[in-house]
């Protein structure tokens, strides 16, 4: 098989802006991460004529299409006909798919309506993959499309990212390593702390001169990853180069950044909660938090995560200077001369929460989201975090920026907040 492939977003509600195309970006990524190749993306609306084109135009290029949106049981949901229509391949229904339908419109007391039936109706040949995060099972076709003389693969997915990305880690990634002839494996670093241009210029020799594994640094929102991927005959071989290669960044400057390592996507994107949860019970330790900016964001981002119970006691939504005041216990003196987004502030609520609450460790938030409410002296993005433990209080400032995007800052405060914990009990282990 080759490793070309391309990616077809297949929805008018895309090219309208109704929607962002994330499930572009996700595939391309376990793409880059599985060692395929995949030079161009492509979104085209809900027309036959127009969708039959732009596969058999990708197909020109690319060895493998994989194909998101318009498998649901609507009649503009058409990416199966034209799929089968390029390939030459009549539709037949799928009995399987018809008794998984069955059985999700059962457990939820729902009426089966007959146009959900559509989404049993699959390309002769077909491999099917079970859907179980929603009703349209994706499905692959390998062959040779009409008018072409070499073998195609068309792999076709659900829109909605909920199903799209498990359904892609779980089921197709999967089935193209059984294909290809080799095993891919992956390994990030996270980094806190250092830019992604930092990370690169400290990194480039290493990535230059390593061709497997492959080293590539990622910039996110609050972090930057470095993806470490090997490609050998089984996992085994692939790990350990991956974690030979771990062993030798870390050696270098950019190894005082990284706070925590992933696997899976699932770990990548929830590293800073993870490692948060995990310092707190290895130190057995549990955790609240004072937030005012964040409205319950810190809370309700720990509380994501299963069984995170047993280290998160609680919170307190602190927007109004009353709740400071009156729940927390911030002097109103402080209130009154230097403000609710202030370090003493902020002190104050951490030590209120963590008293309220019997925590071990509890921080606190307060700041300026935005767009409105700054200053010359507090302008939109500053916010004052608190940190009160057995062994005292600390405090920071952090100017973020990001002056029109509220809902930014609102996330680099989380992930900061999860940071200062973090550091302040990694600290205590290297005391000891």
């Amino acid at each position: 098989m080759s490793n070309v492939c391309e990616i077809l977003a297949v929805g008018t509600e895309i090219l309208l802006g109704d929607i962002v195309n994330t499930d572009a970006a996700y595939i391309a990524g376990r793409l880059a991460a599985l060692g395929f190749s995949s030079y161009r993306q492509t979104v085209v609306g809900d027309n036959d004529g127009r969708l039959c084109d732009a596969i058999r135009e990708a197909f020109s290029r690319a060895d493998i299409l994989i194909l998101t949106g318009g498998l649901g049981p609507t009649c503009d949901d058409i990416t199966k006909t034209s799929v089968a229509e390029v390939f030459g391949l009549p539709l037949e229904r799928h009995e399987e798919t018809v008794g998984e339908l069955e059985k999700f419109f059962r457990e939820r007391n729902r009426v089966m309506t007959e146009n959900n039936l559509a989404q049993a109706m699959l390309p002769k040949g077909a491999v099917v993959f079970a859907n179980d995060w929603g009703t349209a099972p994706g499905v692959a076709v390998t062959g040779i499309p009409l008018g072409l003389t070499e073998e195609k693969t068309a792999i076709m997915l659900p829109g909605p990212p909920s199903e799209c990305e498990p359904m892609f880690t779980e089921r197709v990634e999967p089935w193209l390593a059984a294909r290809s002839g080799f095993t891919i494996f992956s390994l990030n670093l996270h980094l806190y702390g250092i830019g992604e241009s930092g990370a690169e210029a400290i990194l480039r020799p290493i990535m230059e001169e390593s061709l497997n594994p492959t080293v590539a640094p990622y910039a996110c929102e609050h972090e930057v990853r470095i993806r470490i991927t090997a490609k050998g005959e089984n996992v085994e071989e692939c790990r350990a180069l991956c974690e030979a290669m771990a062993k030798r960044i870390k050696e270098t400057e950019v190894g005082q950044y990284i706070y925590t390592r992933s696997e899976t996507p699932w770990e990548a994107k929830n590293a800073v909660v993870l490692k948060l949860i995990e310092v707190l019970r290895r130190h057995n330790m549990t955790f609240a938090a004072a937030e005012s900016c964040m409205a319950g964001m810190l809370c309700s981002r720990i509380g994501d995560i299963p069984g995170a119970s047993d280290i998160l006691l609680g919170g307190v939504v602190s927007y109004a200077n009353e709740v400071k005041e009156n729940v927390l216990g911030v002097p109103g003196e402080i209130l009154r001369t230097v403000g609710a987004v202030s370090e003493p502030c902020a002190a104050k609520m951490a030590e209120g929460v963590r008293n309220i609450t019997g925590a071990g460790i509890a921080v606190a938030v307060t700041g300026i989201a935005g767009p409105g409410g700054g200053t010359a002296e507090k302008p939109v993005g500053t916010v004052c975090f608190g940190l009160a433990d057995s062994e005292g209080t600390v405090t920071e400032t952090v100017q973020f920026g990001y002056k029109s995007d509220r809902a930014k800052i609102r996330r680099l405060t989380v992930a900061r907040a999860m940071m200062n914990v973090i550091r302040r009990l990694e600290a205590k282990q290297s005391d000891l």
